[in-house]
């Protein structure tokens, strides 16, 4: 497996990243077969955790916290907001969408869905600046990092030429690069580019610690690493207060699993060999390969369970703390740590099979908790739960041409120009959806569902394409 590297990825934690990943491709991965009466293990979602178990790890509630800590005055801290923009995405069919909009070629979610003001039509990814510029009444500076690939980076620079902008101190993005991927000989190949997943994100975070260059300066930093497309991807006063007055050094923000999160990663407690244990995150691809995708996706959904914690990829670090904290280990050590396990992507390009080397953001900040539990016996990740009543607060994304809709076209959510937020106009759990390939397309979405209520509706399954325009859905609905 023949590259130089140092010649492909110009960035040096990047490069770090990527060699680690390398690394684990001949590492047998663990089996992460969840516990059952019939089949024990030693892997523990929340949803079926002991008392015992979960009272090892510090877990808290965002209720809780919001009435410890809430306040109207202005925090004294530094909010380093970095928003994940990624690349071209394909989730959502866009092309003909975009044509409206003025534009030819596909660029970020949260630079091609927009966002009506009174001003006219805007990229979510304005929207987002525009939101951290009001916030700057709240917290006494605002630093904004945008984390894009390479394919997307030129919009970003147009973004950025908006002279409103200018009060608003902007860090030098994070831009993601496409990598070397596996060919079918097993060797590193330029055949295939694709970026190394989103752990790299939470490695340059944890980087940043040991390189002042890499961080905004300043005291009190809590650096946020949140979806672009997501106007709710950030914290509010009394979870950055907490943070800093308990010296929290690493949060990650979950919430209580639904029936619209069956397929998502879940926190889990691993008991391994040495008797210890650890949190870890339980994904529907390793249940699927136990034999488990059902058990799994009804985890927590089950009379008698407990609480599953959703993994929602909000994750908040406590750059001030991590610094003091690390200020005596040895740097390579610490990366060495935070370096996540591997995830082997197949894809198909022009008839060949390709590996995409990834990682993933939780990933990261778990194995850095595991670390620091077996060196010190302290945690260094705590857990915020947030309860379906605050849920859309701090999660919204947007992962389907009907979440778009439903946000910014219809009745369930309001968008409130005075802070730039979301505004849910029902806090009951959000509607099931299931819809057929043709509602992938934006403009079918907008089309068949335009001027349509759906404040009421619980579930929407859809076997085939038809018009409700103009209707009032409420309920479920099965067609």
């Amino acid at each position: 497996m023949q590259m130089d590297l140092d010649k492909v990825i110009k960035d040096d934690v990047e490069r770090l990243y990527f060699k680690g990943l390398i690394e684990q491709l001949d590492v047998e991965q663990q089996s992460m077969s969840i516990h059952t009466p019939d089949q024990p293990s030693s892997l523990f979602p929340t949803a079926i955790a002991s008392q015992e178990l979960l009272d090892e790890f510090p877990a808290h509630n965002y209720e809780d916290i919001r009435n410890s800590y809430k306040s109207k005055d202005k925090v004294n801290a530094t909010l380093w907001l970095k928003k994940m923009h990624g690349g071209v995405g394909s989730s959502i069919e866009r092309s003909n969408y975009l044509k409206h909009h003025g534009r030819e070629s596909l660029g970020a979610k949260g630079t091609d869905l927009f966002v009506k003001t009174s001003n006219g039509e805007i990229p979510i990814a304005v929207a987002q600046i525009i939101q951290a510029i009001k916030k700057q009444e709240s917290f006494e500076e605002i630093i904004y990092q945008d984390i894009i690939n390479e394919d997307v980076a030129l919009l970003f620079d147009e973004i950025w030429k908006n002279k409103q902008f200018g009060n608003l101190n902007r860090f030098s993005p994070i831009i993601q690069t496409n990598l070397p991927t596996i060919d079918e000989s097993g060797a590193l190949t330029r055949d295939r580019l694709a970026p190394a997943g989103h752990g790299l994100f939470g490695f340059e975070a944890i980087a940043s610690i040991f390189d002042s260059n890499k961080r905004p300066k300043g005291e009190n930093i809590i650096a946020c690493i949140g979806n672009g497309e997501d106007l709710s991807s950030t914290p509010d006063r009394a979870i950055t207060r907490w943070m800093i007055e308990e010296e929290i050094p690493i949060c990650m923000v979950t919430t209580t699993k639904t029936q619209n999160d069956m397929k998502g990663g879940q926190i889990s407690i691993l008991k391994k060999p040495n008797g210890k244990s650890y949190l870890t995150i339980i994904e529907k691809a390793q249940a699927e390969k136990c034999g488990q995708l059902e058990l799994f996706e009804q985890l927590g959904l089950r009379d008698g369970d407990n609480e599953a914690f959703f993994n929602t990829n909000l994750v908040l670090v406590n750059i001030s703390v991590l610094t003091k904290l690390f200020a005596n280990v040895d740097k390579n050590e610490i990366l060495e740590a935070a370096l996540p396990n591997l995830i082997q992507n197949t894809k198909s390009q022009n008839g060949k099979n390709y590996i995409q080397l990834e990682g993933a953001m939780g990933s990261v900040f778990l194995n850095l908790d595991s670390f620091w539990r077996d060196k010190t016996g302290k945690p260094i990740v705590h857990i915020l739960n947030i309860p379906l009543k605050f849920r859309t607060r701090f999660f919204s994304p947007i992962k389907s041409a009907f979440d778009y809709f439903m946000q910014f076209h219809s009745d369930r959510f309001s968008f409130n120009e005075k802070n730039y937020h979301l505004v849910n106009n029902n806090k009951e759990e959000l509607p099931k959806i299931k819809l057929p390939d043709d509602y992938k397309n934006l403009d079918n979405v907008l089309e068949d569902f335009k001027n349509c209520k759906i404040i009421n509706l619980k579930e929407l399954n859809l076997s085939s394409r038809q018009s409700f325009k103009n209707l009032n859905l409420t309920g479920v609905i099965t067609n």
